[in-house]
């Protein structure tokens, strides 16, 4: 059986090892990696407008081009309106949101909470026995965050970070990424790579970053660093009759 060439199977050991050396060191709730500004509460766009299913009396004096089984009823409106504000009465029956037939109230309410405040919508109205299309501006309204929402920021405030990476690709060549909140509030993504001392201190001078996040951030690579080394630490040949160097 014919033997690969030294070379060859450095180059192979090399990439096994890239393969097999990667580490989760610390994860928690997945969240996007880019930059963003650590919420308080939740905005979403406002309507002020509450529908039901139209009633079949109701759905005999539609006009003849309204499909069958398209439209909701405004049954009434919340505080401050901008919808009522804009024109919108009760009773109306909502026929489209911008080109969406409306077929079902779930639908109406789906469209604004995926919308943007400030945005114009065009809704086509029957009123009366006609067709009308009134422009509403929406508005903002801000909501509580949820129990997972809060589960994140409390992670982030206590800890001062939300997931870490470590990736080892020889005995001192390091990549260590990790997701934290900035000391301005601003939850960031940041990679520090080289060897086991520059990482240390590049890490211990990343000024955003609080204590416990630095903290967090070097257990994670000293544990991967003496995981690889063994615990004997690195056994290296010395010339000065010692045997072994720790």
């Amino acid at each position: 059986m014919s033997r690969l060439p030294p070379p060859i199977i450095a180059i192979i050991a090399i990439i096994l090892c890239t393969l097999t050396s990667y580490t989760l060191a610390e994860t928690t709730n997945r969240k996007p990696s880019q930059e963003t500004q650590l919420k308080h509460h939740n905005t979403f766009a406002y309507m002020g407008v509450r529908v039901d299913l139209l009633p079949k009396a109701m759905l005999a004096q539609l006009p003849e081009e309204v499909l069958i089984g398209q439209g909701v009823m405004v049954s009434g409106f919340g505080k401050k309106s901008p919808a009522k504000q804009q024109g919108l009465k009760q009773y109306d029956v909502l026929l489209t949101y911008d080109r969406h037939p409306l077929m079902h109230p779930k639908k109406f309410i789906q469209l604004i909470r995926n919308d943007k405040p400030g945005r114009e919508v065009k809704l086509k109205i029957a009123r009366k026995g006609k067709i009308i299309t009134l422009a509403v501006t929406l508005t903002a309204q801000q909501h509580p965050l949820n129990e997972d929402q809060l589960d994140y920021q409390y992670n982030l405030q206590t800890k001062g970070y939300d997931g870490m990476k470590i990736k080892q690709f020889d005995t001192d060549d390091f990549q260590a990424s990790i997701r934290y909140l900035a000391s301005d509030g601003v939850v960031r993504s940041r990679t520090f790579a080289g060897s086991y001392k520059k990482i240390q201190r590049d890490i211990y001078a990343a000024n955003d970053m609080s204590a416990p996040a630095k903290q967090h951030l070097m257990q994670a690579i000293s544990k991967r660093k003496k995981d690889e080394d063994g615990l004997l630490g690195n056994i290296m040949p010395f010339n000065d009759g010692n045997m072994f160097k720790f």
